[in-house]
């Protein structure tokens, strides 16, 4: 019988990216229980990584690494800490390719990521309308390449349990009983071209606490925090979860929603591997490309089919529309409503 292997595999980011790594990781475990894996990621990503006797997260200060010998040191270290068998680069950019470099030095197997990038850029110029493989099945692939193939196991796939401290921020709202439907809301993205807008935020909000519905508003960040503040002090029924609760705590939260409705965002992600209704809004950015929220294709919230071609689409969303184009005005809010129900 052979020995165990012992897996690296490597994801920094972004946190999106880094979360839909759980189902395929947590799949490829079920189907070779006789793999284990440590993932390497950035601190504040490894928090959220389910506990698995087959899986653990590590979190790496990579300006601790800085350079080409400061990820040498980091190889060395690595190896002589977990004396690894193979890695799989789930990330595929320079500084996990030096990384797995100093891996095959030594003997060791790697497998990359084929981030498609050829395939993207026909969607984004256009030229094909080809919806690529999610990107859970692309890191499946990438196992598979490996010669650790497996089928993508049914989710939900996370699962975070809440403590008292979400027991006390819902009942210092009066929220310890619930009575109505939950809407979680999370208005933000990375990149301010692929945010719909606080004002139509603050006109879906309206809707819903006119319907009794209790809404929920999730972000991150100082910025961000003090708008979601604004948005709960205006209207019965608003609360702020940002900044409020911790972050795992927040997921808590977001599990006992009715819905979520979010941008082509981290949350997104986060509501899908959680198993809850997630609608998302896109323009800036397209589905097409493999990032679309699994499980829930069919609460896609986009411009209507004659105003795509007017859409200036991009991998992260970080462009405007070259011809002025506001693609936030043109987004169905009765749709998102119909689609909360």
């Amino acid at each position: 019988m052979s020995k165990p292997k012992h897996i690296l595999v490597i994801r920094f980011s972004a946190m999106g990216d880094v979360a839909l790594t759980i189902p395929a990781l947590l799949s490829v475990a079920q189907s070779h229980p006789s793999l284990t894996f440590t993932i390497i990621t950035r601190p504040f990503f490894a928090r959220f990584f389910p506990e698995h006797p087959q899986i653990k997260a590590l979190g790496i200060e990579l300006d601790e690494y800085a350079g080409f010998f400061g990820l040498k040191n980091l190889v060395n270290e690595l190896q002589a800490t977990h004396s690894f068998d193979g890695v799989v680069d789930l990330h595929n950019v320079l500084r996990s390719k030096i990384i797995t470099s100093f891996f095959k030095k030594k003997g060791i197997e790697r497998v990359t990521l084929d981030k498609l990038r050829g395939e993207k850029k026909l969607i984004l110029s256009g030229k094909s309308e080809n919806k690529l493989p999610h990107v859970i099945h692309q890191y499946l692939n990438t196992f598979k390449n490996a010669g650790y193939n497996s089928d993508l196991i049914e989710g939900p796939w996370l699962n975070p349990q809440p403590t008292s401290e979400l027991g006390d921020f819902l009942n210092s709202h009066n929220l310890k009983e619930k009575k109505e439907k939950w809407v979680g809301i999370a208005p933000f993205a990375a990149h301010k071209t692929k945010i719909w807008g606080i004002t139509n935020t603050q006109k879906l909000i309206e809707i819903l606490t006119s319907k009794g519905y209790k809404v929920f508003l999730f972000g991150g960040g100082q910025a961000e925090v003090e708008i979601l503040t604004q948005l709960h002090s205006t209207s019965k029924g608003v609360y702020n979860v940002a900044g409020a609760i911790s972050f795992i705590q927040e997921l808590a939260l977001m599990k006992q929603l009715d819905s979520l409705v979010c941008m082509d965002s981290s949350n997104m992600h986060f509501g899908c591997l959680l198993g809850i209704k997630v609608i998302s809004i896109w323009g800036a950015t397209t589905p097409l490309l493999g990032f679309y929220p699994i499980g829930n294709e069919n609460y896609i919230v986009e411009v209507p089919q004659k105003d795509k071609k007017l859409l200036t689409l991009s991998k992260y969303g970080n462009k405007r529309a070259k011809n002025g184009y506001n693609w936030q005005d043109h987004i169905s809010m009765e749709k998102i409503v119909n689609h909360i129900g």
